[in-house]
């Protein structure tokens, strides 16, 4: 009885033992890993399909093959996952690359979740985590606008800069205008393929219809990488300005080593737009005569609108026609200036001188014509102070010759020209003076014998402008004999002057002075006054008559006041 109870106690604890004891789960025999995981491309971006390839192998040691059942790929962040099924199975050794293509709702780094899923050959499960962290960008083309001084009614450039932010190549990308108030000249640019990293530039341009602020909207197109298309706007303000067309010029010279002209140079400004014409003389006094000219001039277009000017062609027109056009091609900015030169060293007439611009400002088209009075610079030889006396038939001129031009007279010899009347004579038939540089003179006498009926006689002056002989001649009254004549000034090409004597010269034209007068005639040159004249002369025509009357009373006074006082002194002796 004693054995029995032993026997059942002990059963007891058998049955209670395995009872005790759960099932324990089989380790799977197949040794599945994750040898490599690759991202393509390395950085991803929002809306670009990403390419997730897995390597799965089956280790050389594991003593069963296996069978992949699942892939699978899951985005914490947005919530989505891919997967790839029924994959297939691997022996010992075998690998499998299995590619899960993935794209992005939103920018930002995460970690995704990579899970393996598979069964061996006894039937058991198999599966391995692994996380795979990345990091998304929003990265479409970086897009900058910029718009250049936009006016109403007239074209404004729209540049564009494209910039490809990622590491992948982007393709077909046009940017064209959505949206602006007025209307697209240029409305669409294109870039066929624009590498990782890289910028390119496009140019629009829109004419606005109304000023003040207003947006410009743009569109973009690209595809990917990966061959997705994808569209996206970008918009700008634009302040939009009233328009303005005020454009003028400015010619100076060129002188000889300068490859430009200085500001202080300036010789006349011309006036550009409505009511803005600006005239002057192309010559400036005095100073000239330290002038290194070269004869050509620097028509300088300044543009003080409020929109670039496009197309400039100057034509001049000079005193003998037209002269060669001048090309500007631009565009000037507002504000900006450029030049053309003007090669006046063959133009030997004094005169007018039109300048008419044309160009393109916005869409429209703008002029302006101006006129300035031109002396080239050559030199233009008068006689001034001229003396003639006629004493028992002998007659004798002095005077001065003097280069009231710009230019230098080369080889000027003055000459008494015979006649029927009057013949040239020992030792002064002619004289030579030589060289006279820009406002300065040079005495000469001349001799000869005049008849009794002899009414005037003929003065001519020779000299030579750039290897060109220039002869200028004036004719003057001859003074009743023993008596002589004062002269004033005339110029050589043309006359002007004062007094009943005067006599007409070969141009019709008449100077006249003191108790003679001087008609003179010739090809060309300029027309001298006798003020001017009187200033171009020696000393004394540079005094005034009345000053003159008052010199020699006081000089007569100094001389009859001693001679006056000696008579006193001798007539009351101590």
């Amino acid at each position: 009885m004693q054995l029995r109870g032993h026997t059942l106690t002990l059963a007891t604890v058998v049955m209670l033992f395995f009872a005790s004891v759960t099932p324990v789960a089989a380790v799977p025999d197949a040794r599945l890993t994750v040898s490599d995981v690759t991202v393509t491309p390395t950085t991803p971006v929002v809306g670009e399909q990403v390419v997730v390839t897995v390597t799965l192998a089956n280790s050389v040691g594991s003593p069963s093959s296996a069978t992949i059942d699942e892939v699978r790929l899951t985005d914490p962040l947005d919530e989505t996952s891919v997967r790839a099924r029924r994959l297939g199975g691997l022996s010992p050794g075998d690998s499998v690359t299995v590619p899960l293509a993935v794209t992005f709702e939103t920018p930002g780094p995460r970690t995704l979740s990579l899970s393996v899923e598979g069964t061996d050959e006894d039937g058991d499960r198999v599966r391995i985590e692994r996380p795979v962290p990345i990091a998304v960008e929003d990265a479409p083309p970086l897009v900058g606008i910029r718009i250049q001084d936009a006016v109403v009614d007239a074209e404004s450039r729209v540049e564009v800069s494209l910039s490809n932010p990622t590491t992948a190549d982007m393709r077909n990308i046009v940017v064209s205008v959505e949206q602006v108030e007025g209307v697209a000249r240029v409305s669409a640019a294109s870039v066929a393929n624009l590498p990782a990293g890289a910028t390119e530039l496009r140019n629009l341009s829109v004419v606005p219809s109304s000023t003040g602020e207003t947006t410009l909207e743009l569109r973009i197109e690209y595809t990917t990488a990966s061959g997705t298309e994808r569209t996206r706007t970008v918009t700008a303000p634009m302040r939009v300005s009233a328009f303005a067309d005020d454009v003028q010029l400015t010619l100076r010279p060129v002188r000889e080593g300068d490859e430009e002209t200085a500001g202080p140079d300036l010789f006349s400004l011309l006036g550009g737009g409505p009511g803005a014409a600006l005239g002057g003389g192309v010559t400036d006094g005095a100073d000239d005569e330290t002038d290194d000219s070269t004869g050509r001039f620097d028509v300088v277009v300044t543009n003080f609108g409020s929109t670039p000017i496009s197309d400039v062609v100057v034509s001049p027109t000079g005193p003998s026609g037209a002269l060669p056009r001048l090309s500007i091609p631009g565009p000037i900015e507002a504000g900006a200036s450029d030049s053309a030169v003007l090669d006046l060293s063959e133009v030997r007439d004094a005169g007018p001188l039109t300048l008419r611009a044309t160009y393109r400002v916005g869409v429209q088209s703008g002029e302006s014509t101006t006129t300035v009075d031109y002396r080239p610079a050559v030199a233009d030889l008068v006689f001034t102070d001229l003396d003639v006396t006629v004493v028992d038939g002998e007659l004798r001129v002095l005077g001065n010759v003097a280069n009231q031009g710009r230019g230098d007279a080369e080889g000027v010899v003055v000459e008494l020209v015979d006649t029927d009347s009057v013949t040239p004579t020992y030792p002064q038939r002619d004289y030579f003076v030589g060289r006279v540089t820009p406002s300065d003179f040079a005495p000469f006498e001349l001799t000869g014998v005049a008849a009794d009926d002899a009414p005037d006689a003929t003065v001519t002056v020779r000299y030579t402008v750039d290897g060109v002989e220039v002869v200028r001649e004036a004719v003057v009254d001859l003074p009743s004999d023993g008596e002589s004549g004062g002269f004033g000034i005339g110029s050589l090409g043309g006359g002007g002057g004062s007094g009943d004597s005067g006599r007409s010269g070969g141009d019709g034209s008449s100077i006249g002075g003191g108790s003679g007068s001087v008609a003179e005639s010739a090809a060309g040159g300029g027309v001298d006054t006798g003020a001017s004249s009187r200033a171009s002369g020696g000393p004394l025509s540079q005094v005034s008559d009345t000053t003159q009357a008052i010199a020699l009373v006081a000089l007569l006074t100094l001389l009859v006041l001693p001679v006056a006082a000696a008579m006193r002194i001798r007539r009351y002796p101590k």
